[in-house]
């Protein structure tokens, strides 16, 4: 089942050499972007240690212990994300019906529908209560397993106290015992995790790799696939909902600042901010000025040439149009990207999103030089 995952050759034949070699190590951290498999890598690995088939078919994903990996349901798989409060009892049980709710249907996504994002209702973080639960689940005795699998994804999303508490296990993990780490912003993993994990890079995939999943697996066609291909950025989530049809709310909220912001329409503002009430939580927020990065790439680059090869293609007539009405495009980008970034800062501090959203319409009419369009 390693041949499931394309474009990252290098990181694979590491775990591969791993298990071959029997020096398989206690705690790793899986870094690189969003959406070019490195969830996946970490549950096939787990699979791959604990698979009952022949050496050279593992992970077979049909044995009893991969079926049970690949439903999320395997006794010694710790899978550990980032929640709102749960409410956990010391057994684990969630209490909060409301986010029992949540927790089961993020669940249910990711195991039918891997490539949509799914956002809470309330901020989310890898909060201490988990981190204690999964400390306490080591401690006891490996049910059926070789090697017990612990998967915390969004790492970088405990604060500093939730991390402190986890260095201690992650110092000393029981024995057969596998702790991955995985995170896409790698600088906000403290150092004190970085020097006690071995870490691997996953790259992001090359629009040919994207280009060839969509249509042999999605069955889109090839122009199509392409065009996913470029808006995604190396992004295989993004792409598959793209030619899914699946609406990205972020993607849209993106556009519809930037274009008001042109237009200088701060009574449109207001309302968009109403439209989109329901989804100004951290991490939809977070999304969607990942979208705003790239189309004030886009626009830069349509500034100096109508002809540069952009990501958002599927816009491009637009964005010729809105490029050609605003003046300094390409001399405000660098001072709009600190900006997105400072921002981005912000919102991780827990700074009200209102005041976010206020102040990133005032710097996008700045970068778009809304006045003069």
């Amino acid at each position: 089942m390693f041949r499931k995952i394309l474009g990252q050759d290098q990181a694979v034949l590491q775990l591969r050499k791993a298990i071959e070699n029997g020096r398989i190590s206690q705690a790793y951290l899986f870094h690189g972007s969003d959406g070019v498999g490195k969830f996946m890598s970490a549950l096939y690995f787990g699979m791959a240690i604990n698979c009952y088939a022949l050496p050279e078919l593992r992970p077979c994903g049909v044995c009893e212990s991969c079926h049970k990996f690949l439903s999320l349901e395997h006794p010694d798989l710790i899978y550990i994300f980032p929640t709102p409060n749960l409410n956990l009892s010391v057994d684990g049980e969630i209490k909060n019906p409301e986010s029992l709710k949540q927790y089961q249907a993020f669940i249910k996504n990711k195991l039918e529908q891997p490539w949509a994002y799914f956002f809470f209702k309330e901020n989310t973080e890898i909060r201490k209560e988990s981190i204690s639960l999964l400390i306490k689940r080591m401690e006891l005795t490996i049910h059926e397993a070789r090697y017990r699998i612990a998967i915390i994804e969004d790492a970088d999303q405990m604060n500093t106290a939730t991390a402190n508490a986890f260095l201690k296990t992650l110092e000393e993990p029981p024995a057969n015992t596998v702790i991955i780490l995985i995170t896409e912003r790698l600088q906000m993993i403290l150092p004190t995790i970085l020097s006690r994990t071995q870490p691997l890079y996953f790259k992001p995939l090359s629009q040919s790799v994207i280009d060839g999943i969509l249509v042999n697996q999605f069955e889109v066609s090839l122009s199509t696939a392409r065009t996913a291909a470029k808006i995604s950025a190396g992004n295989l989530k993004t792409a598959i909902r793209i030619v899914s049809d699946t609406k990205s709310v972020s993607r849209e909220w993106a556009f519809d600042i930037v274009h008001l912001a042109a237009e200088n329409d701060d009574l449109g503002y207001i309302s968009l901010m109403d439209k989109y009430k329901e989804f100004q939580n951290k991490d939809q927020v977070l999304d969607m000025l990942k979208y705003l990065r790239i189309i004030a790439g886009d626009l830069a680059c349509l500034k100096i040439s109508p002809d540069s090869d952009i990501t958002n293609v599927d816009k491009t007539d637009s964005m010729i149009a809105l490029a050609n009405r605003c003046k300094d495009l390409d001399a405000n980008l660098h001072d709009f990207l600190i900006v997105l970034e400072d921002l981005n800062r912000k919102i991780e501090g827990n700074v009200n999103l209102n005041l976010i959203l206020i102040n990133l319409f005032i710097k996008t009419k700045h970068f778009l030089s809304a006045q003069a369009c």
